[in-house]
């Protein structure tokens, strides 16, 4: 019995030192993290914005804005930026357009534009004079991310509603 023991300890000891040995450096994925901050909401009856704050120190990603313009009977403008603190490898902002025509109850996606640029601090994509239907309810969405060396950081915006002319 006592040999039992003995052996299930030593077991134990060296599985304890195998599992603290093994480096986390070998792992081959890239760290992705969301980082914290605020969002400011500007809403008119021809605009909508969420401007997005990063408040974390020591992070790449610094601010994100997402909006959606009436750009005349029948048509919506919609835009995106992603903001670095620093040059990163890559920095990108994804934009996508959402329908209603429930009053804004559900919406649908109807539209995606993506935009990249690599070894920069900025990155900016609009897309204008979409067409869409009068009277019906619109939002945009964003996601922004920037990537330095292994390390992704993002963020999403989200605007208010915006009832097409």
């Amino acid at each position: 019995m006592r040999k039992q023991r003995k052996m299930v300890s030593a077991f134990l000891c060296v599985m304890l030192v195998v599992g603290l040995w093994i480096p986390d450096g070998l792992t081959a994925n890239a760290e992705e993290m969301v980082v914290p901050g605020y969002h400011e909401y500007t809403e008119t009856e021809e605009e909508c914005i969420d401007h997005w704050y990063g408040i974390a120190r020591g992070v790449y990603l610094k601010e994100s804005i997402c909006g959606i313009k009436d750009a005349g009977t029948g048509k919506v403008s919609i835009s995106g930026t992603t903001t670095a603190h620093a040059i990163c490898d890559t920095v990108k902002v994804g934009i996508y357009l959402d329908e209603s025509s429930n009053g804004g109850k559900t919406f649908s996606q109807i539209g995606s534009y993506y935009f990249s640029r690599e070894n920069v601090s900025s990155c900016h994509g609009s897309k204008t004079s979409i067409s869409v239907k009068s009277g019906w309810h619109y939002m945009a969405r964003g996601g922004h991310s920037v990537s330095k060396d292994s390390k992704t950081e993002s963020t999403t915006t989200n605007t208010g509603v915006l009832t097409a002319s």
